[in-house]
């Protein structure tokens, strides 16, 4: 059972890293069409 909280834990954290990198993402192509 620890393992699976262990297991959710994770794929939570990776998904919040791969929000923030989409942002980060759409942010940089903003830039460089507006550059």
């Amino acid at each position: 059972q620890l393992r699976d909280v262990n297991e959710a834990i994770r794929s939570h954290a990776i998904e919040q890293v791969g929000k923030k990198l989409r942002g980060y993402m759409t942010d940089m192509k903003r830039i460089a069409v507006a550059g």
